[in-house]
C-alpha cells in the first residue's frame, strides 16, 4: 500500500492510493471462506459449494468492499500522520478511471483534499473594536414593568364593556327593516375581542353595554376579515360577502383583562418571594436585569464587530473551488443547485474562516472546558428561552431548572453545539483583553439602529 501526494495549487492536493494484490489477498480469501460456510446454493450441502463458484458469485464484490475498507483505513492514517489540517473532505478526483475488479490485481485510487491556510494571528492594543455600552433609563424601566404587569394580570367578570374586554354573545341577522331576520345567519356563544375591533364607530357601540343589552354591530366593518368572520359565525367563507346587514349582539358574559397592581405580590411573581420588599427596590432590581440583557447584547455585537475586524485584517484565501465542489457533493438532498450554492458560498466562508480563527486562539490558548461550564451554558440558553417567551425565572424552581438543562444536553449534536459556544465565549473574552476597544456609550434604541442598518 502507497499513498503519493500531489500539488494541485497551493491549498489541494490529488492523493493517490496504489493497493497491491498482498494488501488485500488474505483479507478477501477470509471474506470469500465466509461467505462459502454460509452460502446456500441448489445442489450443494452448506460450505461445500466450489470455491470457483463462490468467487464468480461474490468475488468482485467482496473485492471492492476490502478495497473500501483499505482506502477509508489508509488515508485516515494518512492525514492523522502527515498532520493535514483538512478542509472538508476528500473527494474521488476526476482522474479517477473505471475499476475492473475481475480483471486488475493492482488498482489506483485517486482523491482531492485542500488543505487550510496557515496564518499568523497577531492581536495588541494597536487593533480597535468596537464595544458599545448600553445605558438604561427610567423609561425602559417603567416599560419593563409594565410589561410584567400586562403579562401577569388576569381576566375577570365585569359589568360593563371596556377595551379589554373579551365579550361572550348570541349574534342574530338583521334583515333592512333592523328586526331579526327569519332566514339569516345566528351563532351562540360567540367570542368577540373588542381590541380587535378595526372600525372605531363599530367599537363604540360596544364600548360601556353590560350582559343582556342588545345592540347593533356591522360585523363586516368590524371584523374586515372574511376567514376571521367565517370561523366566527360557523359559515363558509364564500357566503360572508353576501352579507349586508348588520346583526343583533346579544351579550352573555364580559371577561375584561385587567394588569396587575405594582405591588409586592409582583415583585414575587417576577423576582421570587421576598427578593425585594419596595417598589424602589422592584425598580432597582428590574433596572439591574436590563443592564445585564443588554450587556450580554453587547457582547455579542463585540463578537460580530471582532470578527469582521480579524477576518479583514487576515484576508484568508480559501480553496474555494474545491469547497463548492465538496459543499455539492455532500449534500444529501440534492437541493443545492448552482445559483444557490453561489448565493450562500460567501457566507460559509466567512463562518469557515472565524472557525480557523477560533481553532487557532483556542489550541495556542489551551482552552479546555468543564461539565459545569457546559451547564452553565445550557442554563443561560434555557433562561433566554423563557425570556423570549416572557415566563419570569421566578416561577421555575432549581429543580426544574435543572430538568431543562439536562433536557438541553440529552442529544449528542446539542452538547457538541453548547460545547462549541462556550469555547467561542473563551475565544471573543481573549480578543476582548488582547485588543483596543473603543467604547462607546449609547441607548438601546440607537444600539438597535446598528443592526437596521446593516439590514
Amino acid at each position: 500500500m502507497n499513498i503519493t501526494k500531489e500539488s494541485i495549487d497551493q491549498l489541494t492536493y490529488t492523493l493517490t492510493l496504489t493497493i497491491n494484490e498482498e494488501d488485500y489477498e488474505l483479507k478477501v480469501n477470509t471474506a470469500l471462506n465466509d461467505y462459502r460456510k454460509k452460502a446456500q446454493i441448489k445442489g450443494f450441502r452448506s460450505g461445500k459449494a466450489p470455491m470457483g463458484m463462490i468467487k464468480k458469485m461474490a468475488g468482485s464484490s467482496l473485492l471492492m468492499q476490502e478495497i473500501d475498507k483499505i482506502v477509508s483505513e489508509s488515508l485516515s492514517n494518512y492525514i492523522l500522520e502527515e498532520k493535514l489540517n483538512l478542509l472538508g473532505q476528500p473527494l474521488p478526483s476526476d482522474k479517477q478511471t473505471p475499476i475492473d475488479p475481475e480483471n486488475q490485481k493492482e488498482f489506483q485510487l485517486f482523491f482531492d483534499i485542500a488543505v487550510a491556510p496557515e496564518f499568523e494571528l497577531e492581536l495588541n492594543k494597536k487593533t480597535k473594536i468596537p464595544y458599545y455600552n448600553i445605558t438604561v433609563d427610567d423609561k425602559m424601566v417603567k416599560e419593563e414593568i409594565e410589561r410584567y404587569s400586562e403579562q401577569l394580570g388576569s381576566a375577570q367578570k365585569t359589568e360593563f364593556v371596556d377595551e379589554n374586554s373579551y365579550v361572550k354573545a348570541n349574534v342574530q341577522q338583521l334583515d333592512v327593516e333592523g328586526k331579526i331576520a327569519e332566514e339569516g345567519i345566528s351563532a351562540e356563544g360567540i367570542m368577540l375581542a373588542v381590541d380587535l375591533i378595526k372600525d372605531e364607530n363599530e367599537k363604540v357601540k360596544i364600548i360601556g353595554k353590560k350582559v343582556n343589552e342588545p345592540f347593533e354591530l356591522d360585523i363586516k366593518k368590524a371584523y374586515p376579515n372574511n376567514t376571521e368572520i367565517a370561523s366566527m359565525l360557523n359559515i363558509d367563507k364564500d357566503k360572508v360577502d353576501e352579507i349586508i346587514t348588520p346583526f343583533q349582539i346579544s351579550i352573555i358574559e364580559i371577561t375584561s383583562y385587567k394588569q396587575a397592581e405594582i405591588d409586592k405580590t409582583l415583585f414575587d411573581k417576577v423576582l421570587g418571594t421576598d427578593v425585594v420588599n419596595t417598589e424602589e427596590e422592584f425598580n432597582e432590581k428590574i433596572k439591574s436585569n436590563l443592564e445585564e440583557i443588554y450587556k450580554q447584547e453587547a457582547e455579542f455585537r463585540f463578537a460580530i464587530d471582532a470578527k469582521e475586524k480579524i477576518q479583514s485584517k487576515l484576508n484568508l484565501q480559501l480553496p474555494d473551488a474545491f469547497l463548492k465542489k465538496w459543499l455539492k457533493t455532500s449534500n444529501d438532498n440534492g437541493k443545492l443547485d448552482d445559483e444557490t450554492l453561489e448565493n450562500e458560498y460567501p457566507d460559509f466562508a466567512k463562518d469557515l474562516q472565524w472557525q480557523m480563527v477560533k481553532n487557532k486562539i483556542s489550541d495556542e490558548q489551551k482552552f479546555e472546558i468543564s461539565i459545569d461550564e457546559i451547564r452553565a451554558e445550557s442554563r443561560k440558553f434555557t433562561e433566554a428561552q423563557f425570556a423570549q417567551y416572557g415566563i419570569p425565572l421566578s416561577q421555575l424552581s432549581e429543580e426544574q431548572m435543572s430538568n431543562f438543562i439536562d433536557k438541553n444536553l440529552e442529544r449528542e449534536q446539542d452538547r457538541s453545539r453548547i460545547a462549541e459556544k462556550v469555547i467561542e465565549n473563551k475565544v471573543v473574552a481573549f480578543i476582548k483583553e488582547a485588543v483596543k476597544l473603543d467604547e462607546t456609550i449609547i441607548d438601546f434604541e440607537d444600539f438597535k439602529k446598528l443592526y437596521d442598518k446593516e439590514q
